[in-house]
């Protein structure tokens, strides 16, 4: 992997130093995976808690990553004009509090509400942090610092719902809520250390209100918004698999609940991967990776169409690739996206952030709106959407030419 150097810092760190930027980076990355991965397994036994079905149950999942998404959407230009810091460390405390809220819900509803302040917390954290990478690092140590952090994000949905099965079994399902609690904390203190990486010279002037008008500014550029759509495809079949996946492999092949986190994590392993691949692929043409990531995408649909439902072994095997890819397009796509825009980097993290979660929340309730069939309907979607993502690349480079976006990047 490609190391990088405290000369490739943008703004002194004398307290954190680069490792402690790195830590604040990857781990409020991994808010999202750690806030649903780690409460799966215990579903079944909540929604008996609560006295409530498996779809209001649901709603935990699908209104966290629905407000998640709108928390990296408001919170990237309000650090554009008011810094990072305070904003970072806000959203910090407003998911720490939450997640103790979530700990004592006593009503579904109350837990719901919970998720959904959480959730704006976590989104909040997120952008900034996304943002911070472009503040922070220079030239080809933001595509490492993201693939880092990616890396290091991708241990979460490994070890998440192996931890969080047996904090259930000792301790509860509140005990998982506690200890994203205490994360959040970990985190709060590590920021209050940090110094500011947007220095007011270089903040929006505009009214607080006039920040939100950058995002529109942000979409006007079409590169932009064309590759980011045809980059949040893979996220839809994969948050389709993580709200249907203790059905598949629990309902569908009567596998026990501690079993279900071990293939949970065995398919998110292979995400760990991805990164590592973006790595070494990174300086390869922009399209040309984008097509085997979606070429390889749809051969993976194709299997699990075929053969999924044949065993779990076969279903697993057959998805983990296409978590390879999806993983793998994240730093990739993101150090793209940051780079077409010379300002607005917060508004360009929120919407790069939110557009990612946004479509994760499509894909969890499409996969049960329309199938029954989990695996039918995860197997067409990573097709369909693979196949749309290919157009979409295949008109940005015929409207814009091969090498378009590859000059602001490297």
């Amino acid at each position: 992997m490609t190391e990088t150097t405290n000369n490739d810092m943008l703004v002194p760190q004398p307290k954190l130093k680069k490792g402690g930027m790195i830590i604040i980076i990857a781990v409020s990355n991994m808010v999202a995976s750690l806030s649903t991965d780690m409460y799966l397994p215990a579903l079944p036994t909540m929604s008996g808690y609560f006295h409530t079905s498996a779809k209001i149950m649901n709603l935990t999942l699908v209104g966290f990553f629905f407000f998640f998404a709108i928390g990296m959407l408001l919170f990237g230009p309000v650090s554009d004009k008011l810094g990072r810091k305070k904003i970072l460390l806000t959203g910090v405390a407003i998911y720490g509090i939450a997640s103790v809220g979530c700990a004592l819900a006593t009503s579904v509803e109350f837990l719901i509400f919970a998720r959904v302040i959480e959730a704006l917390g976590g989104g909040c954290m997120v952008a900034v942090t996304t943002a911070l990478v472009k503040d922070q690092f220079s030239g080809n140590s933001q595509g490492t610092i993201l693939a880092v952090a990616q890396v290091l994000g991708v241990v979460s949905p490994v070890l998440a719902p192996i931890i969080g099965a047996q904090l259930f079994r000792f301790f509860g399902w509140q005990s998982a809520f506690v200890v994203l609690a205490a994360i959040s904390l970990m985190i709060f203190i590590l920021c209050s250390l940090m110094a500011e990486t947007l220095p007011v010279e270089r903040r929006l002037t505009d009214k607080l209100i006039k920040s939100f008008t950058r995002l529109g500014v942000v979409m006007k550029n079409k590169k932009f918004t064309i590759f980011l759509i045809s980059m949040i495809t893979p996220q839809i079949g994969m948050m389709a698999y993580i709200s249907t996946s203790s059905y598949i492999y629990e309902t569908s092949f009567g596998l026990s609940t501690t079993a279900y986190s071990f293939f949970f994590a065995a398919t998110a392993l292979a995400s760990v991967l991805g990164p590592i691949i973006y790595v070494f692929l990174r300086k390869k043409n922009v399209f040309t990776l984008s097509y085997w990531m979606f070429g390889f995408s749809i051969a993976c649909g194709l299997v699990i169409l075929v053969f999924g439902h044949r065993s779990p072994y076969v279903f697993a095997i057959a998805f983990a690739p296409f978590m390879m890819m999806a993983a793998a397009s994240r730093p990739f796509s993101t150090t793209i996206l940051l780079n077409q825009q010379k300002e607005d980097s917060g508004s360009a993290s929120s919407l790069i952030n939110f557009a990612n979660s946004l479509t994760g929340t499509v894909g969890m309730a499409i996969i049960t709106m329309i199938w029954t069939d989990y695996i039918k309907g995860i197997g067409i979607l990573i097709v369909a959407l693979a196949i749309f993502g290919f157009i979409l690349c295949l008109i940005l480079m015929k409207s814009y030419g091969r090498d378009s976006l590859t000059p602001k990047i490297y």
